[in-house]
This record gives C-alpha cells, sequence and structure tokens, in this order.
C-alpha cells in the first residue's frame, strides 16, 4: 500500500508539472511590451525661466521625450513643447552600474516666469520603437524679475529693463491705502492703474513715467505677449520729496538759501540732472519739519551739487538727500556736522554719489541729540575721510536708534568706516564694495567701542591694495561679530584681526573687477565669482 500510494503521488506531481506548462503558455499584449518607467521623476532647482530635473535611467533607451503642458495640474491638456533628450549626451550625476538606477540631470530653458508648468518624461528605444510609460511632476516657476531698475524722480521715474528679453507691455499704478470701516478692520492695500503702455523696440529698454505724484508709492509690471500674457517682472517704487507740499524748481544759479528762507513744514528742493548748482553752506532754517534734497535723472545723469556743508538752525524731523551727485568744495571738513542742540531724527543718503568729502559724511557729536536713524543706502561713496574721522564719526548722543550702510559702493576710504563711541540699538553693514587702491590706506575698518545690541555685517566685499598697508577688520578683537557672507580679496593684506568666517579669495581685486581704480566695479565674467548676485552692491551684479 505504501509503495502504490508513492506512485500515485509522483504520477500526479507529473501531470500537474504537464498541466502547469501548458496553462501558462499564454499569448501577451504587445502594447505593453514595453520598459519599466523611470523610479525617479523630480525638481532639482526651480528659476524663474528654467528647472533642472533629475530622473533615473530607462533600460535600453537611446532618447528620452520630455513634454510640457503650462497652466494645469498634471492634465497635458496644454502642451506647449517637447524637448528630446539622447540618451549619448547625458553625463550621469550619479553614476550606477545599472542603467534603472542611474541618476541624470536636466536643465530646461526658455520658461515663463510666475506660471505652473505640468511636465511628463518617458524613455524610447529608436531601434525597436519600444518605449516606456510616462512619469509626470507639476511645478511653478518664481516670480521673474527683468527690471534691472527704476529711478524715481519727484513727479517722474526711469524704468529700465533688459531689453534683450521679450517684452511688450508696462503696467503702473498708484498704490493706495483704503481707511478700515472700523478700528478692528485692517487697512487694504489697492492699486489705482494707469493706461497700460505699448513698448516699442527704440525704447531699448527705458521707458519715463512722467506726471506722478511726489512721495507717493507706485507699482510698476512688465509683461509679455498679450494673448497669453505673461509677467516678467515687478517694482515697487516711491516718487521722491513730501506728498504733501509742492517741489520748489531749483535751477542752475539760484540761491538755494534764499529759495529755503522762510519755508515751514515739508520742503522739497527739487534739482535736475541736466544742471550744475552750487550751495557753499546749505542752510536750512527754523520752521522746516522735513527737508527733502531730490535729484531727478535727465538722460541718466544726476544732478550735480558741489557744496560745503549742511547747517541746522534748529531741530528738524527728517532729511532726505536722493539721487544728488554731491562733490565737496573742501571748506567744511564735514558734510554734516552735529554738536549743538539742532539735530535731525533721521537723515538718509539714497542712490547719490559722494566725493571729495575731507573728513566725515556724517559727525555726530552732541550729547543732546535723540537720533532715531542714520542711513546710507544705494550711493557711490569716493574719497572720503582722506583726512581721517571716517565714513561715520558718532562721538556723542544722548540715544541712537540705528546705523544702516547698505548697498554702496565705498572707494578710496581713509581711517574708518565707523568710529561709534556711543550705543546703538542696531547697527547694518551689508550688500557693500569696499575698496582702496595703492595710494589709499585704511588701518581698520570698524571702530565699534560699545557693543550694538543688533549688529548685522554680511554679504559684502572687502577688497584693493589698500595704499600698500595692513588692516584690521575692527579696532579690537571682537569676539561677537562674524563676516559670514562676506568676501576679501587677497590684496587686501591683513594685520592682526581677521575678518572672522569670511570667504578669502585666491585672486586680487584687480583680477575680480573690471577697472576699479577707474570705478568699475563689475565682476570679470570669466572667474564666475561665488558672490554674484549676493555679495557687494547690486548695480555691479551680472545681469
Amino acid at each position: 500500500m505504501k509503495k502504490t500510494g508513492l506512485y500515485l503521488l509522483a504520477g500526479l506531481f507529473i501531470g500537474g508539472m504537464a498541466a502547469c506548462e501548458d496553462a501558462n503558455d499564454w499569448g501577451y499584449d504587445a502594447a505593453h511590451d514595453r520598459p519599466f518607467r523611470p523610479t525617479q521623476f523630480e525638481t532639482v532647482e526651480e528659476l524663474p525661466t528654467s528647472v533642472q530635473v533629475s530622473f533615473k535611467g530607462v533600460q535600453d533607451a537611446t532618447k528620452y521625450v520630455f513634454e510640457f503642458s503650462k497652466g494645469d495640474s498634471l492634465l497635458f491638456n496644454n502642451i506647449v513643447r517637447t524637448d528630446e533628450v539622447l540618451a549619448d549626451t547625458l553625463t550621469p550625476f550619479s553614476e550606477s552600474p545599472l542603467v534603472v538606477s542611474t541618476e541624470y540631470r536636466v536643465w530646461f530653458q526658455d520658461l515663463d516666469g510666475t506660471s505652473r508648468y505640468s511636465i511628463r518624461m518617458k524613455g524610447v528605444d529608436e531601434r525597436t520603437g519600444r518605449e516606456s510609460g510616462y512619469i509626470a511632476l507639476c511645478f511653478d516657476t518664481p516670480n521673474e524679475q527683468i527690471f534691472t531698475n527704476v529711478i524715481p524722480g519727484t513727479n517722474s521715474a526711469v524704468l529700465n529693463w533688459d531689453a534683450t528679453k521679450e517684452a511688450t507691455t508696462i503696467k503702473y499704478g498708484e498704490e493706495v491705502e483704503t481707511q478700515p470701516e472700523t478700528e478692528t478692520t485692517p487697512a487694504v492695500l489697492d492699486t489705482i492703474w494707469a493706461e497700460p503702455i505699448a513698448l516699442t523696440s527704440d525704447m531699448q529698454g527705458q521707458l519715463t513715467l512722467e506726471g506722478l505724484k511726489s512721495g507717493t508709492n507706485y507699482i510698476a509690471q512688465i509683461w509679455n505677449n498679450a494673448a497669453d500674457e505673461v509677467l516678467r517682472g515687478t517694482y515697487d517704487f516711491r516718487t521722491l520729496g513730501s506728498a504733501t507740499a509742492a517741489p520748489i524748481e531749483v535751477k542752475a544759479g539760484d540761491d538755494i538759501n534764499a529759495l529755503l528762507a522762510g519755508q515751514t513744514g515739508d520742503v522739497t528742493l527739487s534739482f535736475s540732472g541736466d544742471a550744475a548748482y552750487t550751495a557753499g553752506e546749505l542752510i536750512v532754517p527754523e520752521g522746516i519739519a522735513n527737508l527733502y534734497i531730490a535729484g531727478n535723472m535727465v538722460n541718466g545723469q544726476m544732478p550735480k551739487l558741489t557744496m560745503g556743508k549742511f547747517t541746522f538752525q534748529a531741530p528738524l524731523n527728517n532729511v532726505y538727500v536722493q539721487y544728488v551727485d554731491i562733490v565737496s568744495d573742501g571748506s567744511a571738513q564735514f558734510l554734516v556736522e552735529i554738536g549743538d542742540a539742532n539735530f535731525f531724527k533721521n537723515i538718509t543718503f539714497e542712490g547719490c554719489n559722494i566725493s571729495d568729502v575731507p573728513r566725515s559724511i556724517v559727525r555726530l557729536n552732541s550729547g543732546d541729540a535723540e537720533v532715531e536713524g542714520i542711513t546710507i543706502s544705494g550711493c557711490l561713496i569716493h574719497n572720503v575721510a582722506l583726512s581721517g574721522y571716517g565714513l561715520l564719526n558718532i562721538g556723542k548722543a544722548k540715544s541712537l536708534q540705528s546705523v544702516v550702510i547698505r548697498n554702496n559702493t565705498l572707494w578710496n576710504i581713509t581711517d574708518q568706516i565707523i568710529d561709534l563711541r556711543v550705543e546703538v540699538e542696531e547697527f547694518e553693514y551689508t550688500q557693500n564694495t569696499f575698496y582702496n587702491d595703492a595710494n589709499t590706506g585704511i588701518p581698520k575698518f570698524f571702530r565699534l567701542d560699545k557693543q550694538p545690541k543688533s549688529i548685522t555685517v554680511t554679504s559684502s566685499i572687502f577688497s584693493g591694495p589698500n595704499g600698500g598697508s595692513k588692516t584690521n577688520a575692527g579696532n579690537s578683537d571682537y569676539n561677537w561679530l562674524s563676516y559670514a557672507g562676506c568676501y576679501r580679496t587677497s590684496d587686501l593684506q591683513i594685520d592682526s584681526r581677521e575678518f572672522t568666517d569670511a570667504r578669502v579669495l585666491s585672486y586680487t581685486a584687480a583680477e575680480l573687477f573690471a577697472d576699479p581704480d577707474n570705478g568699475d566695479f563689475h565682476f570679470n565674467p570669466d572667474l564666475h565669482f561665488e558672490g554674484d548676485g549676493e555679495a557687494g552692491d547690486s548695480r555691479w551684479w551680472t545681469k
């Protein structure tokens, strides 16, 4: 019985094998005879007009096909472009013995900013016609910015953009804040749009807006393609001067002090870029609450004002000096000197050129002064403090809230950037380009006798042969001060106090910049400077 059972089981097993072989002898649908789709597909970096994608390879693929659909989320009902990439042109980003485990990365250019795209890809074997299935993803390109800058005037603004980029329309409008209906209702920012302006090729990337209101916030937008509008740039700006008082037009040869005499409240002096002016001692009389020195660009030129110094005959709130080329006549050591109770609450130099001031732009030496802020922004400052004291000199003050030096080019400055001997709530030195040539030396950059409650020093460049002398980052060892995000060129030699955490470059200022001795601080394109677009005065960045 046992032997018979074994024979029976063996027969059943053999018969079962035959039955399995017959049962699995199936046909197949040729439509499904394809390679596996990629196991990875994702974006690595999304820029306003480009995207880098990462994907794993497809076995036997000779090319990869990418389809872009715009304005939907993985629906692919608006295919706007198809790109093919040959497999033998790809360089592995992360190589593996298996094609399906090898990572590749590819950039796609000429996308629209501020747009949603769906992208799908497949691998194709052109020798057999076999294709993998699609794998897809969705991404948004960030806002694009082809405006290079906007230079405001009192009643106008010059818009500049990259003329190599396609654009058809400028839209602009006044930004107004609606008053809340109740105390608990927040105010709403609204825009009163003007008539759009069609762009023409003869504009060459520049348009002047006329008839604007003084001291008013505006927004400008640049668009392309009227049928499928693409936003290519947005810029918020504020016109110069006071919103509450009409500008006083200053003509060449005018007695500026006579124009100021008897004025009260807000006063705007409006200068024109096609004229030159002299002031000697510019006297601000009692009764003026806020003073605006406003320069209107003409054919790319700032108004030139040759003067000695500002004198205030009474305390005032705010002083704004904007887009004026100020050249010292050498008759005064300081452009602004406060030594008594006739002080300002805030003073701002914005977008100016300032040169040849023997000592400091601002000298504050009054125990009565209660100052909120000193700001230097977007300026090109040349040959200042050659007689000492430094760019800013703060010896005494009853109180000082902030000192901000941001986005400037400082060229041939001696003694120090700032001599700060009082307590300050906030000190900021960001995004500045500093250069001293072979004839000008600075022994130290910062003298900070009291540690600021808040301090930021970053995104700046320190450079130049510095008159052949060594320098120090500070007057003392400030173990609380980091220069992270800053760069120092190799020709700026250090004495004993280094720029802690700054990146020391292997090349000199003459190699980094186009022509620093003549004031051209554009970066040498052959170097591919890693700080381009992040460090130093933004006017020199590669556009």
